[in-house]
């Protein structure tokens, strides 16, 4: 009968186990929130948490408890807001234990529905893992029909028809699974990993936590991602990013910039792709490993590991669009031709490529003279990994007169100048190597006379023209 309790399996046992568990969580914390007693709520639900972190299963049904896991935070982070919490004036070990005192974001929902929205993401992991494993289960054997949950808390049985006859059959661990697996697929997860970090975000950003809001702002981003929706994708990275820039957080900021990249290629927009590359190959950051394992995959979105190999393979990326090489990887026709519309790159003061490409220009004597030569001295640095060959040097003035073009002498590099009255100059090689000032020096003649200012300097790379401000 539906309502006689026998020993389950034990997959079934341990689900049973967990959802008699969150009941008697959820009544214990609910008395003791409304008690006013924040403080022995927030230790209970810690020891809940601490009893069952690493009661996973078997590999099969992992995704079952990180949904069940990110549950508990939701469902406390919700009490935590609609009862009327206060932070204790002084936070010591004596709150919580000796080990364990607690913290003041403790008592905050934003950090439950954070870990909420990262426990549930981990469930979406979870279940492309059990789906790989149980593809084959699932062939031989199907998915069960008329599964349904028994009146005893936790468990399920099976309705079974024959003729004008039901009945009520027990579940297999192998049944149960499968039922499990499919109704947890049926379901997209990632819009309501959204809307838990965008709770969080707003919440952490009215505390002025701009930090871990912006961790949360990645989160949203990561999913809008996974549910192919690019264009909300990219502005939160965007947004991200220049926080990680700011703070010089190289590790994050190279995952983030693996994520945009790939946007911008979905986009058709092949002008951030260059940018986002480009920054990523000149990040100062290196892995302790040359080999790319799924874990690391994983951990490090599209961007992969930063190794030494991986920055000069996307450096080679770069290479290949500008060269409107067809044959580039995840390219089609859409980026290919919005390539055609993409002139040049400003690299300036506030430019993220500054890291990139630096220019300086010196001289020895700011006032020129009419007709009087002066020294003008040209350097330039690349950061990335790999050599770079300038096909073109132009650096203009204040005065016209003085500009002047250096062309690097290549047999498939034909010159192409931007200005026929600029003093044109053939070199033998204008290579650039890794964190190698390159220095050039140049003769200029004024037919004026007054104060010289170097107004940009523009490097042309497979006929991609950069304009750089120098410093």
């Amino acid at each position: 009968m539906i309502g006689t309790s026998t020993r389950l399996p034990p997959t079934q046992r341990l689900v049973e186990i967990k959802a008699v568990a969150e009941q008697f969580h959820f009544k214990i914390s609910t008395l003791l929130l409304h008690a006013g007693k924040a403080v022995e709520a927030i230790t209970w639900f810690r020891k809940h948490i601490r009893s069952y972190a690493r009661v996973l299963g078997t590999p099969e049904v992992a995704f079952l408890h990180w949904e069940w896991f990110s549950r508990q935070f939701l469902v406390f982070g919700e009490l935590i807001e609609t009862t009327s919490t206060t932070i204790p004036d002084t936070l010591s070990p004596r709150f919580g234990t000796a080990d364990y005192g607690l913290t003041e974001w403790e008592f905050q929902p934003a950090y439950y529905y954070q870990l909420a929205a990262t426990y549930l993401r981990e469930k979406r992991y979870a279940i492309e893992c059990s789906s790989s494993m149980a593809n084959l289960t699932t062939e031989v054997n199907g998915v069960p029909e008329s599964v349904m949950p028994s009146v005893y808390v936790g468990q399920y049985v099976r309705l079974f028809e024959q003729g004008d006859t039901v009945s009520i059959l027990p579940l297999s661990d192998t049944e149960y699974t499968s039922y499990a697996l499919s109704e947890a697929e049926r379901f997209q997860d990632s819009y309501e990993i959204i809307a838990l970090f965008r709770k969080a975000y707003e919440s952490f950003q009215s505390l002025g936590a701009t930090r871990i809001a912006s961790v949360c702002s990645g989160g949203m981003a990561m999913e809008y991602y996974a549910a192919g929706d690019f264009s909300n994708a990219k502005q939160l990275f965007d947004n991200v990013a220049g926080l990680y820039r700011k703070e010089g957080w190289t590790t994050l900021l190279w995952e983030n910039l693996g994520y945009l990249r790939e946007c911008s290629m979905k986009l058709n927009s092949p002008k951030d792709f260059i940018s986002y590359s480009l920054e990523m190959a000149a990040l100062p950051l290196f892995s302790r490993s040359e080999e790319e394992n799924r874990e690391n995959k994983i951990k490090s979105g599209p961007a992969g590991s930063p190794t030494i190999s991986r920055r000069e393979n996307i450096q080679q990326e770069v290479i290949n669009v500008l060269e409107r090489n067809q044959s580039s990887e995840g390219t089609d026709d859409g980026f290919n031709n919005a390539m055609e519309e993409v002139t040049h790159l400003d690299i300036d003061q506030i430019s993220s490529l500054r890291m990139v490409l630096t220019t300086s220009v010196a001289f020895l004597d700011q006032s020129v003279k009419p007709g009087s030569p002066l020294l003008v001295s040209v350097s330039l640095l690349s950061h990335l990994p790999s050599p770079v060959v300038v096909d073109q040097l132009e650096v203009q003035f204040n005065q016209s007169d003085c500009n002047f073009v250096i062309h690097s002498r290549q047999e498939d590099s034909p010159p192409f100048y931007s200005n026929l009255h600029d003093q044109v100059v053939q070199d033998t090689s204008l290579t650039l190597f890794t964190n190698r000032w390159m220095r050039l020096t140049h003769e200029a003649k004024s037919g004026q006379s007054g104060k010289l200012e170097c107004l940009s300097v523009k490097a042309t790379i497979k006929k991609m023209p950069c304009d750089l401000l120098p410093r």
